[in-house]
């Protein structure tokens, strides 16, 4: 894990693929360095293999860990995953919008294959919103 000040990026990586227990520990690792420096963005690359990633584990991250991270840094988080085509692949099968815009009230995520672009999409988020997402 390491950080970057201007402009402040968080990035994580692993040597290998995690388990369910590892996971949820590097993230809570993650939280802890992102209160830290204050930093809602974030690069996790995933490339390294697939983690354990049971169903209990996208349930404790909707309902206890993202919503955490948002009241700890004032604002949601935007993580950018860095994966490889084939997990691209797998996740756009499932996914009804574009994975560089999958909003929740907690989190913004965004998923891609080569680092720049995913440190690109960070600067965007990194711009003033109009209100409302309007901008007329």
């Amino acid at each position: 894990m390491s950080y970057q000040d201007r402009p402040p990026l968080l990035r994580a990586s692993a040597t290998r693929a995690l388990t369910f227990a590892e996971v949820m520990e590097t993230l809570e690792v993650l939280l802890v360095h992102a209160a830290h420096h204050r930093c809602p963005y974030w690069v996790v690359d995933r490339r390294s293999g697939p983690n354990e990633e049971p169903a209990e584990l996208h349930s404790w991250m909707q309902e206890d860990y993202f919503p955490r991270v948002r009241a700890v840094l004032g604002q949601p988080p935007q993580v950018a995953f860095v994966v490889t085509p084939a997990e691209l692949a797998r996740l756009q099968e499932h996914r009804a919008t574009a994975l560089q815009d999958w909003h929740t009230p907690v989190v913004h995520f965004g998923w891609f294959t080569q680092l720049p672009a995913a440190v690109a999409w960070l600067q965007v988020q990194r711009m003033p919103r109009p209100p409302n997402g309007s901008f007329n």
